[in-house]
């Protein structure tokens, strides 16, 4: 978020210095090079440098005797309580505030981070006072929420649909309005608490729209309908809207769960019952359980049998597998007693590590395959969590090497036209109903994978 944000700004036109905390990042930025996969952002960071708009710093000191508006993008992770973890945050304005003793002209410090409502007026402004020994309008505190989304935060940086300040003084507002000038979209002017509760109220409402239609797939497959189209004429009403009415097995990525549970725990300190929101997270664990039922009820038996799990990242377009929805399926499928073969354009070794941190049930059942023959050979069923545009043709090819030529399409990423393929049995999450199968069936016969010289 930092990168696309200081990018942003030197694509539109402003002088931008840039801080990172490690060194190592800060030598591969300063070459070119970020090991960040979003689609548009190194031919960003290329264009910057190579302008001048965008250049790395070396320390705190360089930065604030550089810019005059300070933007903190530093990390609020979830504590296991639901509550962020401001320490992180904490740290960087100690080592700001100190830096700013050092000098004497006006700074703006942004906080881009997201944090709870409240936070920037009760705990950030008083540290940074306390720290660089500085009071208004010296050195003042504004709130500046990002509403980017990984896999297309180019987009999102460049062209805001809104961009959202939280100020206490009006010479600040002023300030970031000339900075914003230069982004085609309205500026809307709040407290600092104010913004920061657009963030989450934000985040919360679109986990909403997911956690909802989910239960409507849930409902569909029940009744025999069809999700989309469905949830398509739902959108239609300009009152709801089209986006986020996709069904899945379940949201993940670093903010929905993270921001929700963070509403939740500070709505519980102000004396608050957000029902809503305390169903949420609950129903969403409940999608990813229901995902793998489906799976379970395509395939009849699942324990010895070979299950392949296509697309590890939370969503296609981005290597981030934080809250991913895989996680879980594959720990369901080896706790039944599967053995299980994972692939991603991407993500793979981001998940490798995020399996072994999470310590997975049978380490030894759980296969990283770099291609997705590897993947589908032998296997019993391919599920298919995050719809990347790499798996939708699924070819033949992929399809004789399967002991079973089943895919269970959690994202229904295979277009309509291949669903009924003769050589493909396609289960779909939210279409129609799934009966159970039969031992040792899926609707086409047992095929025998070929063999080959080498395979095991």
């Amino acid at each position: 978020m930092g990168l696309a944000t200081a990018l942003g700004f030197a694509r539109r036109g402003i002088p931008v210095v840039g801080y990172e905390l490690r060194a190592e990042v800060r030598r591969d930025l300063a070459r070119g090079r970020t090991s960040i996969h979003e689609p548009g952002i190194v031919p960003l960071l290329r264009g910057g440098l190579a302008s001048g708009r965008f250049r790395v710093v070396d320390s705190w000191a360089d930065l604030v005797r550089t810019a005059d508006i300070l933007f903190l993008c530093l990390p609020t992770p979830r504590r296991s309580d639901g509550r962020i973890d401001l320490r992180p945050m904490l740290r960087g304005v100690r080592e700001l505030g100190h830096a700013l003793r050092e000098v004497t002209e006006p700074r703006l410090v942004v906080v881009k981070s997201t944090v709870v409502p409240g936070t920037t007026e009760e705990r950030i402004r008083p540290l940074l006072e306390r720290t660089s020994h500085r009071r208004a309008p010296s050195v003042t505190v504004a709130a500046n929420p990002e509403f980017l989304a990984e896999g297309s935060m180019v987009k999102d940086v460049l062209e805001p649909e809104r961009i959202v300040l939280g100020v206490s003084h009006p010479a600040d507002a002023r300030k970031l309005r000339r900075v914003y000038r230069a982004f085609p979209a309205p500026v809307i002017v709040l407290p600092p608490t104010g913004a920061e509760l657009v963030k989450y109220a934000s985040n919360a409402f679109l986990a909403l729209k997911v956690g909802f239609v989910n239960e409507v797939a849930r409902l569909a497959e029940a009744v025999g309908a069809d999700v989309d189209p469905v949830a398509a004429a739902v959108g239609l009403d300009s009152r709801i809207g089209q986006k986020f009415l996709s069904a899945g097995p379940g949201f993940g990525g670093s903010c929905f769960e993270k921001d929700v549970r963070a509403l939740i725990a500070r709505s519980h300190d102000l004396g608050l019952k957000p029902r809503m929101l305390e169903a949420l997270v609950p129903s969403n664990d409940d999608q990813t359980r229901h995902a793998f039922d489906l799976v379970r009820r395509a395939m009849g038996i699942v324990q010895g049998r070979r299950i392949a799990v296509l697309g590890l990242a939370f969503k296609a377009g981005t290597d981030d597998v934080r809250e991913s929805r895989a996680l879980p399926l594959v720990r369901l499928a080896r706790s039944a007693g599967a053995s299980v073969r994972v692939h991603d354009p991407v993500a793979l070794e981001n998940f490798r590590r995020a399996w072994s941190q999470s310590g997975g049930p049978g380490g030894q059942g759980v296969r990283f395959c770099t291609t997705v023959a590897e993947a589908v050979e032998g296997a019993d069923a391919a599920v298919i969590p995050a719809g990347w545009p790499e798996y939708t043709p699924f070819p033949t090819a992929w399809s004789t090497r399967m002991r079973h030529p089943l895919v269970v399409d959690l994202r229904r990423a295979l277009p309509r036209s291949m669903r009924m393929r003769p050589d493909l049995r396609w289960v779909g999450l939210g279409v129609g109903s799934v009966r159970d199968g039969a031992p040792g069936s899926a609707s086409l016969p047992r095929r025998k994978p070929r063999r080959r010289r080498g395979s095991r």
